[in-house]
């Protein structure tokens, strides 16, 4: 128990922003091609999806205690989020601002960079396609969407992220030495059962041929999450 205290520590450092930022912003960018793409929605009602941007408002809230720049997208996606009332998002709302938000968001995550390394930046860069199809798939689920191709593609990306990630981290342990990565190959090795066992999770509905369940998804997504903790061990 000690031990997991320690690990939910280490993930509320600033380290944490790793994965939070490119996650929030992977999220926001499959949202916005949700509600502005009308054609792909079969005339669903953008006011379902806009009413789980503020679970992305308090990801921003979280990302600015170690970033203030974070605060410029908070606004932004505030001011989107409070400004459409009725009406189909992408008709009754200011789509230039939500467009901003991703412009922000995307300076965010590239303020990052320069305090990582290569291995750290492509772990990041893959971050944004891995947990952020991850939680835009939890949101787009609990809004009870019907597009249905979203259930497919989006565990899909998932896994060919994951995949990537597992070599990123390789490269980065390859960075590190064999001294100092010994020391933490506990927490590698759960980190990635961890990854392993989310997306089973995450798939379950394709590989059991059920409809996605929203516990499911969320479960998937916490496990993910944790996953993304234990691998800061190697930042």
């Amino acid at each position: 128990m000690r031990q997991f205290f320690t690990y939910l520590m280490t993930f509320m450092m600033a380290g944490y922003l790793t994965f939070l930022v490119p996650a929030l912003f992977g999220a926001q960018l499959i949202l916005t091609i949700v509600l502005t793409k009308g054609e792909i929605c079969h005339r669903l009602n953008g006011r379902r999806i806009h009413k789980m941007l503020p679970v992305l408002l308090v990801g921003w809230l979280v990302a600015a205690i170690a970033q203030p720049l974070a605060v410029l997208p908070l606004l932004a996606l505030a001011f989107f989020t409070m400004k459409v009332k009725t009406g189909k998002t992408r008709d009754a709302g200011p789509i230039k601002v939500l467009y901003g938000c991703d412009v922000l968001a995307f300076v965010c995550w590239l303020v990052l960079l320069p305090t990582l390394n290569m291995p750290e930046i492509a772990i990041s860069l893959v971050a944004i396609a891995l947990y952020g199809s991850a939680l835009a798939h939890v949101l787009l689920t609990f809004a009870r969407t019907r597009l249905q191709a979203f259930h497919r593609i989006l565990p899909f990306v998932g896994f060919i992220s994951a995949i990537l990630t597992i070599l990123f981290m390789i490269w980065q342990i390859m960075t590190l030495g064999q001294v100092k990565s010994s020391h933490h190959m506990v927490e590698i090795i759960t980190a990635l059962a961890l990854m392993v066992i989310g997306l089973v999770i995450w798939a379950g509905h394709i590989l059991l041929n059920k409809k996605a369940n929203n516990w499911q998804l969320a479960t998937a997504l916490v496990v993910l999450v944790f996953s993304a903790g234990l691998q800061l061990v190697l930042f």
